[in-house]
């Protein structure tokens, strides 16, 4: 018998067993799986039998675990497949294993481990409920690689310090960054009082309380917390009393900006931060509400009424749950999956897979998740940028901003980026562009925000070295699909040199070729600021420009170039607007 043959025969074994393992019914398919694991030194097995274990056990902890596990547990953490070795300490956690739990948390804390890899081993440990996962979490904080995460796991848990804590960074956060602290901050009551404490003292500015927050505050069912919503938001009606008359209101207020009553542009970051985390448009944006590229939104009046009366009419897909947790956090989202042990709930900031015996009560609303008030937290300008973007026929830039930064690259997709799917993925966090027979031409991965000043900091890896790749910066997309502007290069005799594509050619011919670690990662930085650029590999400066002619504004995007087969990898994008002119690495 064929190896494929036996892989398929295996495969139907082991998804036979899988609603049996879940129910909890068959020891003995377990064992047999674990036995399988033991023998086999296929990768591919491995994986698909870790992958049907983890399918299995969704939403179940503390398992006993099965005869044989501990000797493999060893086996499977020297494992060279990543992907193996972290689906089997996850499975070692489910079976309550303390090994898998102090190993991840080593790789969490180890500030030299490469970052999505601490950022997969925070998946599994948060999946536990190790009372001292709150202190860990609070000390990544401070590291913005992991913050975001760490912010959103610590709703998970009660704890005396996370309000503060978070708190504390609050001033700190990007946009993305402090939706998810508001939202963990209005997960439980105790966390919810110090936050409304920091709106009373103008430590969180009272326009970040949404519409969407103030009801998550008010779904967590506290008189004390609904008096202090009130006395910061004013009262709140879960339905207007005259439609009719707010629709009205809207539209004369839009109109008022004459012709061209907003800016797109503006209108996209209002977008981002209102309505991007729930609504896709255009490709972009989460799946707790519908996708509304394709809706009406040429009618001004139909977005209005969409918008100010959203529970007219609530397809069941969309009506809102409210599901309060037995350690009291109250949790407001869709319900997408309900199986035997869990339920998917997709919320504003993140998808939950909630254990069943973790539940206390599910309580599904009669109104839509999006919130009535959503427009009055805006300024009238605000409203008319708002309302004009949703109107446009097709996507327009996006600013870069303090608040929009952290949309550049999310390290899970390429939302925000046009190109190639053939040529290009995310694979572990990881933007990567590959050609296994060449090119006839280059292909490029174009971002859509507009930045004007900037520092750019990120590890690349070509292979095999002899081919060429780049990162543009400050460019404009070609209706014929090249990119023209600076374009910082990467590849034998170019790394470090600085070029106009689609313009003035070479601008910075020296090479930074001996900073460089062939076939390796390498970090590469880029400064630009006005019209002074700086570049530097390996912490090494390497360009020092000052240039009049050159744009100052424009997208960033990574190229393949014309030529042999290739592989580029770019990991760990960090992007920071309006910086302090200097190199960091280079310090």
């Amino acid at each position: 018998m064929t190896n494929s043959k036996l892989r398929t025969l295996l495969l139907i074994s082991i998804i036979s067993l899988l609603p049996i393992l879940a129910r909890g019914q068959s020891d003995a398919g377990l064992n047999d799986l674990v036995q399988m694991l033991t023998s086999t030194e296929d990768p591919q097995l491995q994986l698909d039998i870790l992958r049907g274990l983890s399918e299995a056990f969704k939403g179940k902890r503390d398992l006993t675990m099965p005869p044989g596990w501990a000797k493999l547990e060893n086996k499977l953490s020297t494992n060279p497949n990543e992907q193996v070795r972290l689906l089997a300490q996850s499975l070692s956690l489910t079976f309550g294993s303390k090994e898998a739990l102090d190993q991840l948390k080593k790789v969490v804390l180890d500030s030299s481990a490469d970052v999505n890899t601490r950022r997969a081993a925070l998946d599994s440990l948060l999946t536990t409920r190790d009372p001292n996962l709150p202190k860990l979490l609070q000390s990544l904080l401070k590291e913005p690689g992991l913050r975001g995460q760490a912010i959103r796991g610590l709703a998970r848990f009660d704890d005396s310090l996370t309000a503060s804590s978070v708190l504390g960074i609050y001033s700190q956060l990007n946009g993305a960054e402090k939706r998810d602290a508001l939202n963990t901050l209005t997960s439980r009551a105790s966390y919810a009082k110090p936050l409304l404490a920091a709106v009373y003292g103008n430590e969180v500015p009272k326009k970040d309380l949404t519409a969407e927050i103030v009801r998550q505050l008010r779904n967590l069912k506290s008189p004390d917390i609904d008096a202090g919503v009130q006395k910061v938001w004013g009262a709140f009606r879960e339905a207007s009393a005259d439609k009719k008359k707010e629709i009205e209101r809207y539209t004369k207020l839009y109109w008022a900006g004459g012709s061209t009553p907003g800016d797109a542009v503006r209108g996209r970051a209002v977008f981002a931060r209102t309505c991007q985390q729930c609504h896709t448009l255009f490709e972009v944006g989460g799946n707790v509400g519908p996708d509304i590229t394709g809706s009406n939104r040429a009618d001004l009046q139909y977005l209005l009424e969409n918008i100010l009366d959203p529970n007219a009419v609530i397809p069941n897909d969309y009506r809102s749950s409210t599901i309060t947790m037995k350690d009291d956090r109250v949790i407001t989202g869709i319900i997408k999956k309900d199986e035997a042990n869990s339920l998917t709930v997709a919320a504003p900031n993140e998808t939950l897979v909630l254990p069943k015996s973790d539940i206390e009560s599910v309580r599904v609303s009669e109104i839509s998740m999006m919130p009535e008030g959503l427009l009055a937290a805006l300024n009238d300008q605000e409203v008319r940028d708002l309302l004009y973007y949703l109107s446009r026929p097709g996507q327009v830039p996006f600013l870069a901003t303090p608040d929009t930064v952290a949309y550049f690259f999310t390290g899970k997709d390429l939302a925000g980026w046009e190109g190639n799917t053939d040529l290009w993925k995310i694979e572990n966090g990881e933007i990567v562009g590959s050609s296994k027979t060449g090119l006839d031409h280059n292909e490029f991965l174009k971002g859509q925000m507009v930045f004007g000043d900037f520092r750019l900091i990120c590890k690349i890896k070509l292979t095999p070295n002899k081919e060429n790749s780049s990162i543009q910066f400050r460019s404009e997309a070609l209706p014929d699909g090249e990119v023209k502007g600076y374009q910082a290069d990467a590849g034998a005799g170019w790394w470090g040199k600085l070029y106009e594509e689609q313009g003035r050619g070479v601008l910075w011919d020296k090479s930074g070729e001996q900073y460089l670690k062939a076939d390796d990662w390498n970090t590469y930085e880029i400064v630009a600021v006005g019209h002074r650029i700086r570049t530097a590999l390996n912490g090494k400066t390497c360009v020092d420009l000052e240039d009049a002619k050159g744009a100052t504004q424009g997208i960033f995007a990574l190229q393949l170039h014309a030529g042999g087969p290739l592989e580029v990898r770019f990991k760990e994008l960090h992007i920071e607007v309006n910086p302090v002119f200097e190199l960091k690495t280079a310090l």
